[in-house]
């Protein structure tokens, strides 16, 4: 059989890799397919070919293997955001351990026994503190296909978020229906409704909920803000977009507070609509405190936060450092952790709005250095620009196994010894993990 694009065949799923996609062995190459379990018989419709390896799109399991189980939510067929439901969630935890070990061993050129045991999650449903949904047509609110940029099913049920957010999204799509709003399309650029975001204080109980359009008037606002009785801040966010020039927000704060306080340990945190905060709130707390952990801090330290976000991990801490130094691209976030400092009594923290490559020659020398990077990781220019801090540790905070096990294999070419990685599950039902990576001078 001549094998091109659309060639289907079967093939036996052997693993899963890094990003969840299954792998399996076709006359001798590689074959990678997404929405598959391990021991999953399958039949696939090739997609790419290259010399070592093909990639495929799913047709049919035609046996089940062992692990696989049925998904929970009705909408698993259509949204891209459990693609791991399947699994059952120790197999799930047991995979993810793995995968960050092949990244350490594979690519950073490690020892596997490096890697610790991951750091599961109590709960793996209902963790989400965030949850961003998008307006379709006919007034649908929910999330878009994988693979779809403009079409929207609609949500009606979700096992990642509370039952009170279901309930303040199903009256918002109510609202949309009753009004006759107009939602935004992408290619024209006309109509009103693009996204409602929730965001909720899992330990406070506080609620946050910001409704996104095009620019226009909004003649219901008063109605839709009785309609959001109850909700501790409501906001109105309008996006400016326009051919050549940046996209640009406009925020309005139509009742209730500021912003959603949340509660980490001890500590309390100001949260503005913009701001970055991790989405699993109870895991984040063990992760900040691996972290506390990881930086061996005995009171006398200098400590840079660098990718610092809304200052969490900072702020955890400085009560166990001299002074902590954070720098983040995001001007919302900034002003948090400002305000988060003030909130908690802390006085030995700063906050600097700037890219990390482009301040890095004007931070104090540091003691530690804590780092928190977005998936593309640190990339070598500010790898050689935290060596020159000359700190004795580095927190490498990772959402990105292969990316961390290469920074880590350059800060080893420039003396500094990987001690450990500890792996943490934020994200249940997906591919996803992070991790806490210790490395001293």
């Amino acid at each position: 059989m001549q094998i091109k694009k659309g060639t289907e065949i079967e093939v036996r799923i052997d693993s899963l890799v890094y990003g969840g996609r299954g792998i399996g062995e076709y006359e001798g190459k590689k074959v990678f397919v997404d929405g598959v379990a391990p021991g999953d018989k399958v039949r696939v419709s090739l997609t790419r070919i290259k010399p070592r390896f093909m990639e495929a799109n799913l047709r049919e399991v035609l046996e089940e293997g062992a692990v696989r189980i049925e998904p929970r939510c009705k909408h698993f067929d259509v949204c891209g955001g459990c693609k791991w439901q399947f699994l059952p969630y120790e197999e799930q935890l047991r995979v993810k351990e793995q995968q960050v070990r092949d990244s350490v061993e594979r690519i950073g050129g490690f020892s596997g026994d490096l890697v610790g045991e991951i750091l599961g999650c109590e709960e793996p449903w209902f963790y989400r503190n965030k949850m961003e949904l998008s307006f379709g047509p006919k007034g649908m609110l929910g999330f878009y296909p994988p693979g779809y940029h403009y079409e929207v099913f609609d949500l009606e049920e979700c096992f990642l978020q509370s039952t009170q957010v279901a309930e303040i999204a199903a009256k918002v799509r109510e609202f949309a229906r009753v009004n006759g709003l107009e939602v935004f399309d992408k290619k024209s650029h006309e109509g009103f409704l693009r996204n409602l975001v929730i965001r909720e204080g899992k330990n406070t109980g506080e609620i946050m909920v910001n409704l996104v359009t095009a620019p226009g008037e909004f003649s219901q606002k008063e109605e839709f803000v009785r309609l959001m009785e109850g909700v501790d801040s409501v906001w109105w966010t309008k996006v400016f977009q326009e051919e050549g020039r940046r996209t640009r927000l406009e925020e309005e704060l139509l009742a209730g507070k500021e912003s959603l306080v949340e509660k980490l340990g001890d500590l309390k945190f100001d949260i503005l609509p913009q701001a970055f905060f991790q989405t699993n709130t109870k895991q984040a707390e063990m992760l900040y405190s691996l972290v506390v952990e990881a930086a061996c801090l005995k009171g006398d330290e200098v400590v840079l936060d660098l990718y610092c976000g809304t200052g969490t991990i900072g702020l955890f801490c400085a009560r166990q450092a001299r002074k902590v130094v954070g720098v983040e691209v995001n001007a919302a976030a900034v002003e948090s952790a400002k305000m988060n400092a003030k909130r908690n009594g802390i006085e030995n923290a700063e906050f600097y709005l700037g890219s990390v490559d482009s301040v890095l020659g004007e931070l104090p020398k540091a003691d530690v250095v804590i780092v928190d990077p977005p998936r593309s990781g640190l990339g070598e220019k500010v790898v050689d620009g935290v060596c020159e801090f000359g700190a004795a540790r580095i927190v490498y905070v990772s959402c990105n196994p292969a990316t961390l096990a290469r920074d880590a294999a350059w800060l080893r070419e420039r003396g500094y010894s990987l001690e450990g990685v500890k792996p943490v599950d934020m994200f249940p039902q997906t591919s996803h993990v992070e991790s806490v990576a210790v490395l001293s001078r």
